[in-house]
């Protein structure tokens, strides 16, 4: 959790754009009130937007299938606030597993009909909307553990904290961004979007679990024998020397 409430966020923002808590937004609203009721919750989107940090990342295990039913919402799932899937995993005794997501194109070509098939364990499942098709439709319940990335909630009184751990000072940042873009003060706005995109790499940075593997560099068959600057004496040579074709002289 934040450690600065959200009228003291919305105080540092209104100063470091050089107004007063009082002043007037563009619209006669006073720039307070704008700040407390958007631009301070449009900074916390914009950061959810661009990456789900650690702490808006939370683990579900309610949810259970009903047999013979195929779809679920984000509702019947007990998901709050979510942004996306992160994955789902099926609790089945000794035979646990993880669901491959599917996309919606894919998945739609090869199983137009999921009804057709067998029903029987999920394997698959496919996002659309705000909801999840499992294939093979479940044959009975199932206990499962849904894993998922939250928006941040939103700010509505005076003393609340953000869901952001350790970053008030890159949410007061691009509460700033997103007053100055408000205001039409655009070159105010580029100035304190590097700022902001500065802060949010180097918070990003912390998280040090990143799903990472080395990738090899694939060897390039397609450049073989000499390259030399004689290529007429050259048997090896080829069109990617840089003197192939040149007449002798």
């Amino acid at each position: 959790m934040g450690d600065l409430t959200r009228d003291q966020m919305v105080t540092e923002i209104c100063d470091a754009v050089g107004k007063s808590v009082n002043a007037t937004a563009i619209s006669g609203t006073d720039l307070q009130t704008r700040v407390r009721t958007y631009y301070l919750n449009w900074a916390q989107q914009r950061l959810a937007r661009y990456y789900s940090f650690h702490e808006l990342t939370v683990k579900q295990e309610a949810f259970v299938t009903v047999a013979n039913q195929k779809s679920y919402t984000f509702s019947q799932l007990g998901l709050v606030r979510p942004k996306d899937i992160g994955s789902v995993l099926l609790i089945d005794g000794y035979n646990s597993r993880r669901l491959q997501r599917l996309s919606r194109v894919y998945f739609e070509r090869k199983f137009p009909r999921p009804e057709n098939y067998a029903y029987g364990r999920p394997r698959a499942y496919v996002r659309i909307g705000d909801s999840i098709d499992l294939f093979f439709i479940p044959d009975a319940v199932y206990a499962t553990r849904i894993i998922y990335p939250q928006w941040p909630t939103p700010f509505t009184t005076a003393n609340q904290v953000s869901d952001y751990e350790n970053k008030d000072q890159l949410l007061i940042v691009t509460g700033i961004m997103e007053t100055y873009l408000a205001l039409e003060e655009y070159n105010d706005a580029s100035v304190w979007m590097n700022k902001m995109m500065g802060m949010l790499n180097d918070a990003m940075k912390v998280e040090g679990d990143v799903d990472w593997s080395p990738q090899a560099e694939p060897i390039d068959l397609g450049t073989q024998g000499s390259m030399s600057g004689t290529p007429w004496s050259e048997p090896g040579a080829t069109v990617d020397d840089p003197m192939y074709g040149y007449p002798y002289a």
